[in-house]
């Protein structure tokens, strides 16, 4: 089994998007650490909602409900989170192109 820690970065957007893709078959991928810093230009403060869409769709636990982040703040979620086979994160924020986020995470293959 091969270990290796690979990261994604993007802008949330106020329409449900998938943050991390669905999970390859044969892997398991491991978050180890997510941030969500509001960078509004409006200097607002925005909410975010970050889930879990299980394979298949059928159960959806939030991570992250409607959690407010203040205008040039950011949020830090250092829970260790185990997706399988078709598992995938997705999220969104209130205001489109305000919140920038990183997602680190271990695959094992």
């Amino acid at each position: 089994m091969a270990d290796v820690l690979e990261g994604v970065v993007g802008t949330l957007t106020g329409s449900n998007a998938d943050l991390l893709d669905a999970v390859g078959s044969s892997t398991t991928e491991t978050i180890i650490g997510m941030t969500f810093s509001n960078v509004s230009a409006s200097s607002a403060d925005v909410t975010i909602d970050i889930e879990i869409v299980k394979s298949g769709g059928s159960v959806t636990p939030h991570l992250l409900n409607d959690v407010s982040v203040p205008f040039g703040t950011t949020l830090v979620w250092e829970t260790k989170v185990v997706l399988t086979t078709g598992d995938k994160i997705q999220g969104l924020c209130s205001a489109a192109s305000s919140i920038d986020y990183t997602i680190n995470y271990l695959k094992q293959t």
